[in-house]
């Protein structure tokens, strides 16, 4: 027996010497270090391809390696954020508050320890502006306004202290842009100003700069072109980013979103007609034979939850290039779809201006066949 403890002693002698990393969890994370660069990266790549489980497992394991590192509070509330969007539900909003809320607890801590901590500035900043964003989703515009002040102030220390932090310029040039857009009727003062040139620059620093956030960036500048009308621009780079991810749907409602916005009805129907394909293949199964379907077991998605918003926003803009490329017979059924849809009082209320425009396209359609409203 006392032999054993020996060997035993040994072995965890052994262990923490060689090991240091696996006996311990470590305060604080170097976000340097070549294997927690892969969980980031990786896990960041996941969210991407809307492999969520592998996503959620690898910010996990960042959590476990540093319990009191704000990073993978972050990153885990950031995931939970992109699945209630992809879903267009609030299913993991309490798991979303609890991670902003241990994000910021331990950034304050770190920044605390060490003023100068431009990593810990940049989650704080991070943490804020993502909880900003889904308040304003959520139509809590005031706590939205405070958090993304509170956002921009922590994201502006990060680069005092360390302007080679690339990665803060995504949510900063974000900010100054889309700050720009809402505020333009009061450019005219010296205190606001028009600031969208200083965000796209912030924006395309941190796509070719940045360790974690160029492909956060690239999705940002994307939407900016959108906005902007740079058509072209939109096009080849979310033609890019989508190559890149195939399998995801981000950056093909930017792509379908801008086609469609440049009236190229045919490839805009092209790209809705992939995404609403997606939606629909992630609709809880029917049958055992799409139980066993990769692309819906790979992505947790919550049960019984048809994601009728979303498809109802694709099949919408299918029937209205369908009504302009003349082919209004498909646009008829397109709409008839959509009317047979079985909503909820929620859905049909967030999306009555699409169910009104539907009914009218539907109409339209019937008139230019020469037929009348039959239902």
């Amino acid at each position: 027996m006392i032999q054993h403890k020996k060997l035993l002693f040994l072995f965890l002698l052994i262990l923490l010497f060689f090991f240091p990393n696996q006996a311990a969890p470590q305060k604080y994370l170097d976000y340097q270090n070549d294997e927690i660069k892969n969980l980031f990266l990786g896990g960041i790549d996941a969210c991407f391809r809307e492999n969520y489980p592998l996503a959620e497992e690898n910010f996990k394991q960042i959590v476990s390696k540093a319990p009191q590192d704000p990073a993978g509070y972050f990153l885990k509330a950031m995931l939970y954020q992109a699945q209630m969007i992809d879903y267009e539900s609030d299913y993991k909003e309490k798991d979303f508050y609890e991670n902003i809320k241990s994000a910021k607890k331990y950034a304050q801590e770190r920044i605390k320890s060490n003023k100068k901590d431009a990593w810990a500035c940049l989650f704080l900043g991070n943490a804020y502006g993502a909880k900003a964003i889904y308040e304003a989703r959520k139509g809590n515009w005031w706590s939205a306004l405070n958090n993304g002040l509170m956002a921009k102030s922590a994201l502006k220390e990060a680069v005092k202290h360390d302007p080679g932090l690339y990665d803060a310029y995504v949510a900063l040039g974000s900010y100054h842009y889309w700050a720009s857009v809402v505020t333009k009727a009061f450019w005219w003062l010296p205190f606001i100003g028009d600031r969208r040139e200083e965000g796209i620059a912030e924006l395309k620093l941190a796509q070719e700069k940045s360790i974690y956030s160029q492909d956060a960036a690239a999705n940002g500048l994307i939407w900016i072109y959108i906005n902007e009308k740079k058509l072209d621009q939109a096009i080849s780079l979310a033609t890019k980013m989508q190559n890149k991810y195939p399998q995801g749907k981000s950056f093909l409602w930017a792509l379908a979103t801008a086609y469609y916005e440049k009236f190229d009805w045919k490839n805009a129907l092209f790209s809705y007609q992939e995404i609403a394909r997606k939606i629909q293949l992630e609709f809880p199964p029917k049958a055992e034979s799409k139980q066993n379907d990769p692309v819906y077991s790979e992505r947790s998605q919550p049960k019984n939850l048809n994601n009728y918003y979303n498809l109802i926003e694709c099949k919408f803009h299918i029937a209205n290039c369908l009504f302009n490329l003349g082919k209004f017979q498909e646009c008829i059924l397109t709409c008839e779809e959509i009317q047979s849809y079985p909503l909820d009082e929620r859905t049909k209320d967030r999306q009555k201006d699409k169910l009104k425009g539907t009914k009218r396209l539907w109409e339209k359609s019937l008139k230019v066949l020469g037929r009348g409203a039959e239902k």
